[in-house]
């Protein structure tokens, strides 16, 4: 069953203009439910764009972006949010994190456009941090983690709406061997849980850890 489709959708910056550059060229891509998809290619390839529009997070020139076989209609501003919100989690790879806040604020942030009260948030937050093993430094500020424990902080608060699909943006690309290898572990973990996962990599020994692997060069998919 798909989660997710693109069909045909076509991304041009800077359209009609002399600067005009064409990122993505008549893609179509059909997104299994409960898949462990990597997107690899070169830097520039388009393989970031790709992600951000099935996160509804860039809006394509031409083409559809189908979610659970509806339309995403881009001109719906809080379907879009909500979309964005509660049905995609992101993970990027500079974290993203707010350094002066605690773990459990930083999480907590996902929530705040909910009718949640302040202590469900706070349960919800707790229950996702242990989820990802760090429920131990969830007073601690974001300022005084180390890479890895900023990355699962990012994890959970992707989690924290509990969305159908995690697009994760290299992940891995500011963490050392070691940690990255430990975040990917906790990806497949979530994965083996039912969560549909999608990573954005140019590492190609994580790209291996993944059930499907597609390549993008130039904007299209090999």
């Amino acid at each position: 069953m798909s989660i997710l489709q693109l069909q045909n959708i076509t991304k041009i910056y800077n359209q009609g203009k002399s600067n005009a550059l064409t990122a993505l060229n008549e893609i179509d891509l059909d997104i299994k439910k409960g898949e462990f998809l990597a997107i690899v290619g070169e830097s520039g390839s388009g393989k970031s764009t790709l992600l951000h529009i099935l996160g509804g997070l860039d809006t394509p020139t031409s083409g559809e972006v189908i979610y659970n076989d509806k339309k995403i209609k881009y001109t719906n501003i809080n379907r879009l949010a909500s979309y964005r919100n509660s049905e995609v989690g992101f993970v990027l790879q500079d974290f993203g994190l707010l350094l002066r806040e605690t773990v459990i604020e930083n999480v907590c942030v996902p929530l705040l456009f909910s009718n949640c009260s302040f202590t469900k948030m706070k349960q919800k937050a707790l229950n996702v941090l242990k989820l990802v093993g760090i429920d131990d430094l969830a007073k601690r500020k974001t300022a005084q983690l180390s890479g890895g424990q900023k990355q699962r902080v990012a994890i959970a608060r992707a989690l924290v709406n509990d969305p159908d699909i995690i697009l994760a943006d290299e992940p891995t690309g500011a963490l050392d061997s070691k940690t990255s290898s430990e975040i990917i572990s906790l990806l497949e973990s979530l994965n083996n849980l039912g969560k549909t996962v999608v990573i954005v990599t140019h590492d190609l020994s994580i790209a291996k850890r993944c059930n499907r692997v597609i390549k993008i060069v130039d904007g299209e998919i090999l």
